[in-house]
């Protein structure tokens, strides 16, 4: 096997640890809270991200005047996004949240046109169509006139409410991501983010009654390995290696492998999980999928070449 071919292979392998995230996170959400996993994760992969930033020699500092954007992208992308994305897993599946999180570019080709950074042509709009067809049949099973009353509806939302978080990130972030090595600006947003998230650790709250400090300590084995594999893995291996990607094949060839990472999420929220996948779950899944790609490939189409940089397409904390 080729070096280029073991390379791929290594992308794959982020595709899986970014797609089987999603059960992960319920293994630890079996003892401990959303919140408190969050903080769990967080805090082990800001440490890891800060000892590799440390050891950089080059490319590891950032300017003072920019500290107040990482600190706000730091909100957006760790403190709140990991909130409402483990409080939306809970509330629902693995396979809803993969797919309904898989629509983040489409959030952020809206978000894009709304501020009149970006235009929305006819294939960008029936690919926004069909991603959204394909979240309601996801949402609702194919009864769209049950949508209020299904009993994952309050995690669907709340991870609907994620991928517009990160569409937000995405657009705000994106001249750090330009300006920054892509890795180093992920570390730093992290480790900002994870400070931001430590008051929730020592003191109990409306949204975790008993915190973080006091609820780790009861945990077991395959909780703590839970946070160690979204941390180390999901994380930082999975973000080095992504920007890895990125920087020696290219940004298009490297967002390819994004697309495995709902297809990984539904296998494993089936096989380990035992969740139940329907007609309905598969067609809005395909959907979501195509209305992603055909949105993505009209964005690439229509950016002007010199916003092609090296950090290519930003993908979701999974």
């Amino acid at each position: 096997m080729n070096t280029l071919s073991l390379f791929y292979l290594a992308l794959t392998s982020v595709s899986f640890l970014w797609g089987t995230s999603y059960a992960a996170a319920k293994i630890g959400m079996y003892e401990l809270s959303p919140i408190n996993l969050g903080i769990f994760r967080a805090i082990l992969a800001a440490v890891l991200f800060a000892i590799i930033l440390a050891k950089m020699d080059r490319g590891s500092t950032i300017e003072r005047k920019d500290i107040p954007k990482f600190i706000l992208l730091g909100f957006l992308v760790i403190t709140s996004y990991f909130y409402l994305h483990y409080t939306g897993l809970s509330y629902t599946t693995t396979i809803n949240a993969a797919l309904i999180i898989a629509t983040s570019p489409i959030f952020t080709a809206l978000l894009g046109a709304a501020l009149g950074w970006e235009r929305i042509g006819t294939v960008g709009g029936i690919g926004i169509t069909l991603a959204f067809v394909g979240v309601s049949l996801i949402i609702t099973n194919g009864q769209l006139g049950t949508i209020f009353q299904s009993a994952t509806l309050l995690g669907n939302l709340l991870l609907l409410s994620n991928a517009l978080v990160w569409a937000g990130f995405t657009l705000y972030g994106k001249p750090l991501l330009q300006k920054y090595r892509p890795f180093t600006a992920i570390a730093y947003i992290h480790i900002f983010g994870t400070i931001m998230l430590l008051p929730f650790a020592f003191f109990p709250t409306k949204i975790s009654p008993l915190p973080f400090i006091q609820e780790v300590m009861t945990i077991s084995w395959p909780t703590a390995g839970a946070a160690l594999y979204l941390a180390i893995l999901c994380s930082v291996y999975g973000y080095y290696m992504w920007y890895t990607g990125v920087a020696r094949i290219g940004p298009v060839k490297t967002a390819v492998f994004s697309y495995l990472n709902p297809l990984f999420a539904i296998l494993t929220g089936v096989w380990l999980l035992g969740e139940k996948l329907t007609g309905y779950t598969i067609f809005g899944g395909i959907l979501v999928i195509a209305g992603v790609y055909l949105t993505n490939q009209y964005k690439q189409a229509a950016l002007p070449a010199k916003q092609h940089s090296v950090y290519g397409r930003v993908e979701q904390y999974e």
